[in-house]
């Protein structure tokens, strides 16, 4: 009687999870169905994370440089000094809040989701979102060289696995709810929901099985339709004012982006080896975190400081800005850098017949704004009657000084990020990725114009091809790139370049550097995920699920005669393991090892086990699944795989797999899925 009361007392949230849950559990609501649901909800929920953590971004920039700008305007040298400490404060403290209360939520944030996915059955804890948030928020508001799209992907996935363990779903289940959280998060911060599909499909999945794609596609819809309510872009492209823009099937122009996206793989393959070379340099020179966090955050606002904020042809908007004196961005270098990569993006030649007629502020003051006393007042009644242009027309001989500018952006943006990430930052590397793309797309496109301009394009369009091609190096996700690139822009004119130096980047990046930026980090860890499209129903089954874990041993004094016997106790045992007296792996002894000393003149009591084993075999561990062990079994040409844990001293034996079983798990898959 008195447990009525008490429940009817419980929150509201607590009484509607519970009888959720045993709805779920009596089986009234199919996994599958909820699934669904989930989705739907988890990609609201992401949505307004991005929403939230764009904001918190926001604030930090306005709390750490807000002040500084004002200073800078008035010629204050402390201006130079926030920008330079304002790194160092935020990178250490974003160090100590990760290192304390979760380690996973530091770096770029992608790989864990994709460990969680192949490794964990999908489960993340849920105080990795609100780390995360705060962390990133923290380190590209402080003037962090990183991306948002990382830690959106990570707190998407981390909302996705808590929905899937509050309602005790399946592990297949939660791992498609992860997915459908890191779609949304695309989805949401990049105002791309296709892209969001195909980047968790493709990335983070690892196929595009048809089971998982409905979640999925909804999670992206909900979490792009709350964008549009509420987020930054609304109904707008990410980079907009770009549809002057056209490709025209232009044969003189092709070989141009051919070679550019040569160059986009040589340059997504050195982003990778600078970014995993920098972590193990600065770990074996500052081993001890705080002096790390604190020197390199320094070094990134020295060079934040020093660097020219404004190009040097402005467009209208960015006059507007100057001459008006509220506000200033960020130095190039620093931060996410979507201003840089918006100016690059609308670089245009001044015989381009497509460019927009509203070229810049100053065209209009000398049209006689001038006579004008207040220069904000007329700056406000300009914007409030029309849309300030974005587009960057410059002369022929300003061409070489655009240059100047930019070339050092394409080396500095790799080295600030990896530089940020090494010193404990937490952020993504996809948007450093568009940034390298699109500077080295606009100085490729102004070297074209000054050496080659009637095989040329305007700059923009080859930095929007820089772009993609870049991603799709660096992520070695070619449709990814592709579709996230034409809905960032919102220019179809010019896939067919983007198609083509997308897909002859990511050759070229594969041939340097043949693992992805993400799945690099985890091969480092020597945690080697596999996927198959084909096989990707066993990505999903680990090693300790299938192998088994009584097994015989023998020792290594043992002879041919008591090896038969335990062989012949044991006739689905293809292999059997030879154990030192310290209970360490030895070695196996495969059934073609014992053929040939049956078949030998030599008596079997004359051979012992140390004899005819294969030392050093091949193993695996529990946590990998079983579309690794299938490599590993064909490696060795062998029938049966120990299972280890531990590194070095401490590994010991704890089962087997058998090459049957396998193939056994992989048939009872297949049927499940028809």
């Amino acid at each position: 009687m008195s447990a009525t009361p008490n429940a009817d007392r419980a929150p509201l949230p607590s009484r509607l999870s519970g009888w959720l849950s045993s709805v779920v559990r009596r089986g009234a609501i199919p996994g599958g169905t909820l699934t669904i649901i989930l989705a739907g909800v988890v990609g609201i929920l992401a949505g307004f994370g991005a929403v939230l953590f764009t904001h918190i971004i926001d604030f930090v920039t306005s709390f750490m440089f807000g002040g500084a700008n004002l200073l800078r305007l008035g010629g204050s040298p402390w201006w130079s000094l926030a920008i330079v400490v304002s790194p160092a404060i935020g990178i250490l403290f974003v160090a100590w809040l990760t290192r304390t209360f979760a380690p996973e939520a530091q770096s770029h944030g992608v790989p864990e989701v994709i460990r969680a996915v192949a490794r964990n059955d999908g489960m993340i804890r849920p105080r990795v979102a609100v780390v995360k948030i705060i962390a990133s928020g923290i380190t590209i508001g402080s003037g962090g060289s990183v991306g948002r799209e990382g830690p959106i992907v990570q707190i998407g996935s981390a909302l996705g696995s808590a929905a899937g363990q509050l309602f005790r779903l399946s592990a297949r289940n939660i791992r498609v709810l992860v997915a459908a959280g890191a779609a949304a998060g695309i989805s949401a911060t990049f105002n791309a929901p296709l892209a969001g599909v195909i980047f968790s499909s493709e990335i983070i999945l690892g196929s595009f099985a048809v089971e998982s794609l409905t979640p999925i596609v909804l999670a992206s819809v909900t979490a792009d339709v709350v964008q549009q309510h509420v987020g930054e872009h609304r109904f707008e492209p990410a980079f907009a004012q770009l549809s002057g823009y056209d490709f025209g099937g232009a044969w003189t122009q092709l070989p141009s982006y051919l070679v550019l996206g040569l160059l986009a793989g040589l340059a997504a393959a050195g982003f990778i080896k600078t970014l995993y070379g920098t972590e193990d340099l600065t770990q074996r020179l500052l081993p001890n975190w705080i002096v790390r966090a604190v020197v390199i955050g320094l070094l990134i606002g020295t060079i934040g400081a020093v660097y020219p904020i404004w190009p040097p042809e402005l467009s209208a908007e960015q006059e507007a800005m100057q001459l008006e004196g509220k506000e200033a961005p960020l130095p190039p270098p620093m931060g996410v850098g979507y201003g840089v990569v918006d100016h690059a993006l609308h670089l245009e030649r001044p015989d381009d017949p497509q460019r927009l007629r509203l070229n810049n502020f100053a065209d209009l003051l000398d049209a006689g704004a001038r006579r004008a006393k207040d220069l904000e007042t007329l700056a406000d009644q300009i914007r409030g009657d029309h849309e300030l242009s974005k587009t960057v027309v410059f002369r022929r001989d300003r061409l070489l000084w655009e240059l100047v500018w930019l070339v050092p952006l394409v080396f500095l943006k790799p080295i600030l990020t990896s530089l940020t990430l090494a010193a404990g930052g937490s952020g993504g590397v996809f948007a450093p990725s568009l940034f390298l793309g699109a500077t080295l797309g606009a100085s490729f496109g102004v070297v074209m114009n000054l050496l080659l301009p009637e095989y040329s394009h305007s700059p923009g369009v080859y930095a929007i091809v820089g772009m993609g091609a870049v991603v799709a190096g660096a992520t070695q996700g070619v449709m990814s790139a592709i579709l996230i690139v034409y809905e960032m822009t919102g220019n179809y004119q010019v896939i067919l370049p983007v198609m083509a130096a997308a897909g002859l980047a990511s050759l070229v990046a594969r041939y340097f550097e043949p693992e992805g930026i993400y799945y690099k980090k985890l091969s480092r860890r020597g945690e080697n995920i596999s996927r198959g499209h084909d096989l990707h129903a066993l990505d999903h089954v680990m090693v300790r699920d299938v192998m088994i874990r009584n097994f015989p041993t023998l020792k290594p004094e043992d002879d041919a005669l008591a090896i038969i016997k335990v062989a012949r106790q044991n006739p689905e045992i293809e292999s059997l393991p030879v154990m030192g007296d310290d209970g360490k792996l030895i070695g196996i002894i495969r059934a073609e090892d014992l053929h040939r000393v049956l078949d030998s003149d030599i008596s079997p009591t004359l051979i012992n086990a140390m004899d005819i084993a294969l030392k050093a075999p091949l193993s695996v561990f529990p946590s990998e699944n079983l579309i690794e062990a299938m490599r590993d079994f064909g490696a060795r040409d062998v029938e049966t795989l120990p299972v280890e844990v531990g590194k070095g001293e401490s590994r010991r034996l704890v089962g087997l797999l058998l090459r049957a079983d396998v193939i056994k798990r992989y048939r009872q898959e297949m049927l499940s899925l028809h």
